[in-house]
């Protein structure tokens, strides 16, 4: 049998670590767009939803009713969620909800990965596909309304900025909006967009880093 020529050899290999170069440099460079783009549509939803809810304060007399304390007692305020989100997606532009089965009727995608922790029960795959309100916007992107418990409302949602667009993955297009009132009765977002949401390692989990 013939062997391969020695420069033959090398030059195989040459090639097929240039095309493997190629291609990771390409596929870095794809997810680079891809998270600029996540970044800016962040952006512009993040400053709608802000707007949103500085008008539902107003609309609700500065009482919403539905929040958490920042100031350690914790005092939170649930008494009132179903009025607020009520009043919160009217100042929005809502295309389709969904009660509940929010997978099943098509208003939430397959995530890549869901929590387990007791603490952020709402946030599980089971409450996510079967019992979170959830919100289709006509830009594709989507709300999520975090629940211990069917029709249990709490101040904090989940949003997806491309709706089911990959990659589906908390802290690259899946983020988590909590809604705090401070000592001084502001009501604002908190900081912290990736609670109770399974980010992992190089993910986006603060506003600030939005705005890098």
């Amino acid at each position: 049998m013939r062997k391969m020529p020695a420069y033959n050899f090398t030059f195989i290999l040459l090639l097929t670590l240039f095309v493997l170069l190629v291609y990771n440099a390409s596929a870095m460079a794809i997810k680079s767009v891809n998270k600029k783009e996540t970044v800016k549509r962040f952006q512009s939803i993040y400053a709608s939803y802000s707007n949103a809810l500085l008008k539902t304060v107003a609309q609700m007399g500065g009482n919403t009713g539905c929040y958490y304390i920042s100031d350690g007692t914790g005092n939170h305020d649930f008494s009132n969620c179903d009025e607020f989100y009520k009043t919160f997606v009217s100042n929005l532009k809502v295309q389709k909800y969904c009660h509940g089965n929010a997978l099943k009727d098509e208003c939430i995608p397959v995530y890549e990965s869901y929590t387990n922790k007791e603490r952020c029960v709402g946030f599980s795959e089971e409450m996510l596909n079967e019992y979170d309100d959830a919100f289709v916007m006509p830009d594709g992107s989507n709300v999520i309304v975090y629940n211990v418990t069917k029709n249990d409302r709490r101040p904090i949602f989940a949003v997806d900025t491309n709706g089911f667009a990959k990659p589906n993955k908390a802290g690259e297009d899946l983020f988590s909006i909590t809604i705090i009132k401070n000592s001084n009765g502001a009501i604002y977002f908190h900081p912290n967009i990736s609670h109770c949401l399974p980010v992992s390692k190089g993910g986006i989990e603060y506003i600030n880093d939005v705005y890098k």
